[in-house]
């Protein structure tokens, strides 16, 4: 993250690699993504540092071998770093990702282990567990499931809004199961409620469960409550487990009303007169698509299974006229 410097100052934004070190970082990806730093020549060590400093190669837990990262991860930290360091990075935050594309191409065309393959690794390093989950849930195309105590303080809950409002502008699913003590933590409320009406759709369930992130039903993180052990996941077996679990606790789980409708809500007195959704749609002068999403969390928050059994229980809370 960026802080201050040595000096007292800010510390420097992120710097994109240059020609020489995307050259080394193409060819780590032909060796197989796995190198030892001793093995890469001396006159590389500039270009391997920038490689380190962005993100795009780290160590691997335990072990003296380094490992390339996904190009997509590295760019999305460096976005986040970008925007911490004040509105005037917004910009430059927004356009870091493009000079990157190159690489991310090259990595998606990297070997990887066979589909049934095996593959659990255990990290005990905050830091790698951060990279490792930033990475998955860069790579995650279409869905995100999460079951876990929720954001703890507001800068965590700043963190996770801007985490969900990228994930829904990907178009990516997410669903997110808290216990019911975390509807006592404001950080949690605020949160839900700014990423329920985003589309995020949030439970709680009274009983223990097992604290996971789930992405793209591939890749599983199971945390140790507690401490700063985390295991990942892609064996297929115990990926299909696990998700298996959360589905059965998601569906025992309670929907909650995070944020109710407000009455400056457009959605809500047309819903109550009945209208379809081509005809909201129409008189807001809004696509389809986005008065669907809106529609859809209303029915998640009021439980509602149909279009008129939203209209109806929102019918029933307007004050008489």
């Amino acid at each position: 993250m960026t802080g201050d410097g040595p000096d007292g100052g800010r510390t420097a934004p992120p710097q994109v690699p240059d020609a020489a070190a995307k050259a080394l970082y193409r060819q780590l990806l032909a060796g197989g993504g796995l190198f030892h730093p001793a093995d890469v020549p001396a006159g590389d060590a500039v270009a391997l540092e920038q490689l380190r400093v962005a993100g795009l190669v780290v160590q691997q837990q335990g072990y003296e071998l380094w490992t390339v990262v996904d190009p997509r991860a590295a760019a999305a930290r460096m976005s986040a770093q970008l925007r911490s360091a004040g509105m005037d990075l917004l910009i430059q935050a927004d356009a870091q990702p493009g000079p990157l594309a190159d690489l991310a191409a090259a990595y998606e065309g990297m070997p990887r282990p066979a589909a049934g393959n095996s593959v659990i690794q255990q990290l005990h390093d905050l830091t790698q567990i951060q990279q490792r989950v930033e990475q998955a849930a860069a790579e995650s195309k279409w869905e995100i499931l999460v079951a876990g105590p929720g954001p703890r303080h507001q800068v965590a809950a700043d963190q996770a809004k801007e985490t969900a409002r990228g994930l829904v502008s990907r178009g990516v699913a997410f669903r997110v199961l808290y216990q019911s003590a975390a509807r006592q933590v404001p950080a949690v409320v605020e949160y839900a409620a700014y990423a329920s009406r985003l589309g995020v759709r949030f439970r709680v369930l009274d009983e223990p469960f097992l604290q996971t992130m789930i992405f793209d039903r591939r890749v599983v993180v199971v945390g140790s409550p507690g401490t700063f052990h985390a295991s990942f996941i892609e064996d297929p077996v115990l990926v299909g487990l696990v998700v298996d679990q959360f589905e059965r606790d998601w569906a025992r789980a309670e929907r909650v009303r995070w944020d109710a409708p407000r009455e400056t809500d457009p959605l809500v007195p047309l819903l109550a007169r009945g209208l379809t959704q081509r005809a909201i749609a129409k008189r807001l002068r809004l696509s389809e698509r986005t008065v669907a999403t809106q529609i859809a969390r209303l029915r998640e928050e009021y439980d509602a299974e149909t279009l008129f059994q939203l209209g109806w229980q929102i019918r029933g809370e307007q004050p008489d006229s």
